[in-house]
């Protein structure tokens, strides 16, 4: 098992120390960073003005927790940090060689791959240091505890840093521990909710692993695994809050999640940044998480799949972190539901949708164009309550709302509609649809709201559109002509057309591809003639002379 067990008996690092990382030489490049970077050349985010928090468990029986030995406020020399301010939250701590290695991803000045530990936001000046500590509250110091989420009977205390990064995790899930890890996970998701922070999470290394209760089996965090899909799997375990909820929700290309974690949480950081300039719907976490899910990558996993009731692949949830897509999503701005017109092909909303109401978003692919991917992802967060405000904390839970996101394409008078894509799940706090090769023509996605108290909802999307070009060769069988169509789009409409001037076109066959190819035999004519292929929509694609 790829951890080691730490004073607390509950407590793991998600990491090996001292265990040489086997990372992919360019996971910049997987993730579209470079990309990116020469795309927006001085204009490129480093996470200038974002603070951040850095939760570990405790290396050693001495206590180590922070990325450079320190007490107070204290300033970072090590190259790879070096100017940042850490503040040690938990006490005195001395080196920690794990801490120091998730630093270095997570806001280190570091981005050459070839020395390692490379992350997206060298611009980051400010970072807290926590001790995870023992699930006991009378830890002095612990995150867990008095430092920060359980205070005695008191709310937890404010998180004023933007993200929050957990490179850490208790161990499986038992019922002796059942009740006090639920209490903990709703006092995380009461306070990102409140404080308005995005939480980003590690599951455990090892295929043969179960996903941990703390604290990756809340809801209103991110939860991240590796791309090799060597981690916690199996869903929530049925002694949590929503069992049966799938993690990880996002992979990202190292080899540890203890890395895998800083490199998503470093994105995050990155696009809080630009989201300062978009408003205060684009700062909430839950439209992060959406814009970081919904740029998230399937093409590295040949066998991603999902279904309307389970949005997310069972070991790889949306995919691979991809800061290019995501930046874009989030620079697409938010866009207002309802719209008489369409909609970017990359862009956000957040809504509140009410009962019996459909909030609805069109998009297009022109004539001769197809929809090479499309992935949507709406996000809404948990809501706790503190139901005794004032006079100590008791934790109130409201039902969670569930919507459900639907993928429609129009008929041509924007009349009728047919279901392309749905996403159902009744216990995830988010719905997800993913197409490849969408026909050309007018879609809408549509969220609605089934049951629960209509909460804030993020949704973020993105339409990779390119040139629709199937290719057609002509042979000779039987006394016949034979065309062969190649590159179709399943659901397009196709009309092959013939013609003896090149200017005069009469179709000759009207089908709708049901798979990629398709064969169609003509009488041999006299003379010179030709044939092409046009959707049914669109101008002409292909042509070939007989």
């Amino acid at each position: 098992m790829l951890f080691r067990a730490l004073r607390s008996a509950t407590v793991f690092f998600i990491f090996v120390p001292g265990a040489a990382p086997l990372c992919r030489a360019d996971y910049l490049d997987d993730t579209g960073y470079r990309v990116l970077a020469a795309e927006l050349g001085t204009g490129l985010p480093t996470g200038q003005g974002v603070t951040v928090t850095q939760v570990e468990a405790p290396e050693s029986e001495a206590g180590a927790y922070a990325a450079e030995a320190g007490s107070g406020t204290f300033t970072a020399v090590h190259p790879f940090l070096s100017g940042v301010s850490l503040t040690a939250k938990s006490g005195a701590s001395a080196f920690s060689g794990h801490a120091f290695a998730v630093a270095a991803h997570f806001f280190g000045r570091n981005r050459d791959t070839t020395f390692g530990r490379a992350g997206f936001c060298p611009g980051i000046t400010v970072a807290d240091a926590y001790r995870v500590g023992d699930e006991d509250e009378s830890d002095a110091g612990s995150w867990l505890g008095d430092a920060f989420l359980a205070p005695g009977s008191a709310p937890p205390l404010t998180e004023i840093r933007a993200v929050q990064n957990h490179s850490w995790i208790s161990g499986d899930p038992t019922s002796a521990r059942a009740d006090a890890h639920k209490a903990l996970l709703r006092r995380f998701d009461f306070a990102i909710r409140r404080d308005g922070f995005l939480a980003v999470t590690g599951v455990n290394n090892g295929s043969n692993t179960i996903v941990p209760s703390l604290m990756v089996s809340g809801y209103n965090q991110l939860s991240v695994g590796v791309s090799s899909g060597n981690h916690s799997r199996g869903g929530v375990s049925a002694l949590m809050d929503g069992g049966g909820r799938q993690k990880p929700e996002i992979v990202a290309p190292l080899d540890y999640t203890s890395f895998s974690t800083a490199l998503v949480s470093s994105a995050g950081a990155f696009l809080r940044q630009t989201a300062e300039t978009q408003g205060p719907d684009a700062r909430l976490p839950q439209t992060l998480k959406a814009v970081l899910l919904a740029g998230a990558t399937k093409e590295e996993f040949p066998g991603w799949t999902r279904t309307p009731e389970k949005p997310l692949d069972p070991v790889y949830g949306a995919g691979e972190l991809h800061l290019g897509h995501s930046w874009h999503i989030l620079t697409g701005g938010e866009q207002p539901a309802n719209a008489a017109t369409p909609v970017p092909d990359q862009a956000w909303s957040v809504v509140v949708p009410a009962a019996g109401q459909t909030q609805d978003f069109t998009l297009t692919v022109p004539p001769g164009e197809t929809g090479l991917v499309f992935s949507a992802m709406a996000v809404w967060n948990r809501i706790v309550a503190d139901s005794n405000p004032g006079s100590g904390f008791t934790a109130s839970v409201t039902q969670l709302a569930d919507c459900t996101l639907l993928l429609e394409r129009l008929s041509p008078d924007g009349k009728a509609s047919a279901v392309v894509d749905r996403s159902i799940s009744s216990i995830e706090n988010l719905e997800h649809v993913h197409q490849r090769n969408l026909p050309s023509g007018h879609y809408r996605l549509r969220l609605s709201l089934v049951t629960g108290t209509g909460v804030p909802v993020a949704l973020a999307w993105r339409l990779h559109r390119g040139a629709h070009r199937p290719q057609v060769s002509l042979g000779r069988a039987a006394g016949q002509d034979i065309l062969v169509f190649a590159g179709l789009v399943m659901g397009q409409r196709y009309l092959i057309q013939r013609s003896e001037t090149l200017a005069d076109w009469g179709t000759v066959h009207d089908f709708t591809a049901g798979d990629a190819g398709f064969t169609w035999p003509v009488a041999i004519a006299e003379g010179r003639t030709f044939y092409r292929l046009a959707a049914a929509d669109a101008d002409v694609v292909a042509a070939v002379p007989e």
